[in-house]
């Protein structure tokens, strides 16, 4: 099994943080690998339910994402399953001492030393998540700004 892990901070305070990340139309804008999804199985969210998200490149496929976990504000947690590949990944929000939220991600792949279209399953997971996060990280902070802007007028 292959360990990723991944760390930002954003100015978001946990509770917009958490929010934008359950909107999960909008995670499409973070990344550009991403399809169609669509909710398959139970209520959005709550353990044991499943969204199917296409994934458009390297190669063409549904990931069958399944919820594992969830702690409001807290903790998520989800299996992907595509292509005989599992990814458990936990996602955890903090609040900062200094302001805003610390979003820490981890995860384990299997089987260890997947190949897809050349390229490890390995490496793949750890730059999609890189990119994910970051340009997660920037939405948040983007949302900071409004709320700042709409806060002082």
């Amino acid at each position: 099994m292959n360990r990723f892990q991944y760390c930002v901070m954003t100015r978001a305070n946990r509770a917009a943080a958490w929010s934008l990340l359950l909107d999960w139309q909008k995670w499409r804008a973070y990344t550009d690998i991403l399809g169609e999804m669509k909710w398959t199985k139970g209520e959005p969210w709550k353990v044991g339910s499943q969204l199917d998200i296409e994934v458009l490149r390297p190669i063409e496929a549904t990931v069958q994402h399944s919820i594992t976990l969830f702690q409001a504000q807290r903790e998520i947690a989800w299996v992907d399953r595509a292509l005989g590949i599992a990814i458990s990944q936990w996602v955890n929000f903090e609040d900062r001492a200094q302001g805003g939220t610390q979003i820490y991600t981890e995860g384990d792949i299997s089987p260890t030393g997947a190949v897809i279209k050349g390229t490890s399953v390995d490496r793949l997971v750890r730059a999609f998540t890189e990119t994910w996060f970051e340009n997660f990280r920037t939405a948040c902070d983007k949302l900071e700004e409004t709320n700042s802007c709409e806060t002082s007028a």
